[in-house]
């Protein structure tokens, strides 16, 4: 009979969600989602275990015509399970027998199967409970009547411990849980850069780290690394009441503002060889034709954290620090970058590029149920699952993946992943990324990638290839409970500036307003204005319509300088100016021509903050204090950090901007550097920050010994 013991819907209403999601988790089911939800999932469960009891009755039922029959089949059911114990099966904990009766009391169900000519496995259970497959999954592995039927199916399939470790049933992508990690090794590994401005771009983005490099940068690497998933405490909660989702850590987001958020850690050692090209002679002589290398004996040293919040399941931030020596020669890169770029390269550049790390399946495959055959998209990603493979002692899945938009545009994206039930990232993994500006007008490629691309990525390629291998891995301890709600949390976008700055009308410039140094940008620029004579092109420009698209002030000297650069409809240029006791100064001065020169749109200026409301934000230790402590002193910027703005609109109007809506508008960066000498070290930080909205892009310090 139905087991009477288990709650109706109505007691389970009358419980707190509290409550409800500790029975959830009793029985192995997902404990997010509504209260409704939490319901509808028990009582599915139940409705799972009541049919297995009621299938065995109406069995018992049946007519017992030959006894004979039914005694063959009773011993084949006793042999069975003699044959298992043999093989000691029974050691998976999922299928762990208390009692020898229960396989007993299932056997009329398996003398249905016999009548069959081919058996379904269910699903083979990993070394921990694979929860995105729900209760239903979870019911049938651990009822009476699906042990007794392994039992038996083990005996028919003869020679069971063959099948069983040759043969791999489908399964779905194990998360991953706190306290999750893995080591693994990487080998044929090559990163290489071709194309001077793709050089430069790099060098750009590493602070001048490869400032005597140029046309050419080839990297040979091998090592071994790690990923982990932290473990937080009680402490690191915002609410003590939400003490079920212990595991979680604080971590800040763009705004600074605290959340609560899931932390994983990445990092290598890795050995390399390094081949470039370098100038010959001086630099400003253009002249790139001098090989150097391979020159052998680098060690990359690199370590990331990640903080994905728990609710939203949004990146919030990502800090790394990378290593480069060379006999004694050493380079430190630290970065701290929030959220995911949003520019047209780096939505390109797969998150796989660097660093390198190990993919992790469920934000890939989701539920889906990985067999042979089968095929499915991610994102940009298309995957497809082929044959059965060995990977050390288990049994996986081999997937072939590509990125769509790079294979159609600019190059390719291929990956290749081994896969098992056990794991939540890939154990195996082939990697092959190449990016190149030269194939952007392939046919595949439509108009709008065409425009980006065209504006975004610099001519060349850039390619990498390796293969990560696991070495060693070890389970974790707790559930994450992703997209759960927790007390004392950030409304989103609640940290934003509510700027109202709308100088694209009729303005000069992004406003400053600055109460903190002494000669703010509105200062310099009615110098500029006045100097009719030391500056007279400047003068005549912003008299007349133009605007101030970039200006950024220096004060390591002593004396305040702004480098301001201006635009008007057919000229741009800049002037340097500096402040005096009395008046001011032109220092210098020049034109920017060609491909350089912006263009001047007034209506693609975006609403900003002041430049004084940013400083204030950035200066602020209660939401970026590492930051702080490396640019301010005595509670503002110190001397030597610079702070500036640069506005960028999209070329002169043209019939594909007037379609697109949204590409029109300009943006706003405010950024700034801080250039500093520290025990043996020669550092150069860098920052930037939406001036519309006042969200941290990230900032960059660079440190060499040299």
């Amino acid at each position: 009979m139905v087991d009477d013991s288990n709650p109706t819907a109505a007691q389970l209403e009358a419980l707190k969600v509290a409550d409800l999601k500790s029975m959830c988790k009793d029985a192995g089911l997902k404990i997010s989602g509504r209260k409704q939800e939490l319901i509808d999932r028990l009582l599915e469960s139940f409705a799972s275990d009541d049919d297995d009891e009621i299938l065995l009755l109406e069995e018992e039922e049946v007519s017992h015509e030959s006894t004979e029959e039914l005694a063959e089949i009773e011993e084949e059911v006793f042999e069975a399970e003699v044959y298992v114990a043999e093989l000691d099966v029974e050691s998976d904990d999922d299928l762990l027998i208390d009692d020898e009766d229960e396989i007993f009391e299932a056997e009329v169900f398996e003398a249905e199967l016999f009548e069959e000519e081919e058996y379904d496995l269910p699903p083979i259970p990993s070394s921990r409970p694979n929860r995105l497959a729900g209760g239903s999954l979870l019911g049938t592995l651990t009822s009476k009547s699906t042990i007794a039927t392994l039992l038996v199916i083990l005996v028919i399939a003869g020679g069971g411990y063959w099948w069983w470790t040759n043969n791999l049933d489908p399964f779905v992508a194990e998360p991953i849980e706190y306290g999750d990690q893995m080591n693994f090794a990487i080998s044929s590994g090559s990163f290489d850069v071709e194309g001077e401005e793709m050089v430069r771009e790099l060098d750009n983005r590493l602070n001048g780290a490869l400032s005597e490099v140029c046309e050419k940068f080839d990297v040979d690497f091998t090592g071994t690394g790690n990923i982990a998933v932290a473990k937080g405490g009680n402490s690191e909660l915002l609410n003590p009441s939400d003490s079920n989702l212990v595991g979680v850590v604080q971590a800040r987001d763009a705004y600074g503002l605290t959340f609560l958020a899931v932390e994983q850690e990445l990092n290598h050692q890795l050995s390399a060889t390094v081949s470039s090209k370098t100038w010959l002679g001086d630099q400003t002589d253009n002249l790139c034709s001098v090989p150097v290398g391979p020159i052998s004996g680098y060690s990359f040293a690199q370590t990331s954290k990640s903080w994905t919040e728990l609710t939203s399941k949004a990146l919030l931030s990502t800090h790394s620090s990378v290593t480069l020596d060379n006999q004694g020669e050493q380079t430190v890169v630290e970065a701290l970058s929030y959220g995911v770029p949003d520019d047209a390269l780096s939505d390109l550049m797969p998150e796989l590029l660097l660093p390198l790390k190990p993919v992790e399946l469920t934000p890939i495959f989701g539920n889906s149920l990985l067999e042979e055959g089968q095929t499915g998209t991610s994102g940009n990603w298309r995957w497809a699952v082929g044959s059965v493979i060995s990977v050390g002692d288990e049994m996986g899945l081999q997937i072939n993946m590509a990125h769509t938009e790079v294979e159609g545009c600019v190059g390719r994206a291929n990956m290749v992943l081994y896969v098992v039930p056990s794991s939540p990232w890939a154990v195996q993994q082939q990697v092959d990324i190449r990016l190149e500006k030269s194939r952007y007008d392939s046919p595949d490629c439509g108009v709008l990638a065409e425009y980006l691309l065209d504006r975004a990525l610099p001519e060349g390629s850039i390619s990498l290839q390796y293969t990560l291998v696991r070495t060693s891995d070890s389970s974790g301890e707790g559930m994450i409970d992703w997209q759960s709600s927790y007390g004392n949390r950030p409304g989103d976008n609640s940290g934003a500036l509510s700027g109202n700055e709308n100088w694209g009308s009729s303005g000069l410039h992004m406003p400053d307003h600055s109460d903190d140094r002494s000669w703010p940008l509105e200062q310099a620029i009615a110098c500029i204005v006045n100097q009719t004579l030391e500056a007279q092109e400047a003068s005549a420009a912003l008299a007349s319509g133009g605007y101030v698209y970039r200006a950024i002030d220096d004060r390591s000297h002593g004396l305040t300088e702004w480098n301001v650069s201006w635009v008007d409809d057919n000229d741009a240029g800049w002037v340097r100016v500096e402040e005096r006791t009395e008046n001011c100064s032109v220092l210098d001065k020049g034109s920017i021509g060609g491909e350089d020169k912006p263009a001047h749109r007034r209506e693609s200026i975006p609403t900003t903050a002041t430049l004084q409301q940013v400083e204030a934000r950035i200066i602020d230790p209660n939401r970026y204090p590492i930051l702080v402590t490396d640019i301010t002193e005595s509670g503002s910027l110190s001397d030597d950090t610079s702070i500036g703005y640069l506005l960028t609109v999209p070329p002169e109007a043209s019939d594909l901007l007037d379609l697109i809506d949204g590409l029109q508008e300009g943006s706003v960066v405010v950024f700034g550097q801080r250039e500093w000498s520290e025990s043996g070290m020669d550092h150069t930080l860098s920052y930037g920050i939406d001036g519309e909205t006042g969200r941290m892009a990230g900032w960059v310090n660079t440190s060499t010994n040299t």
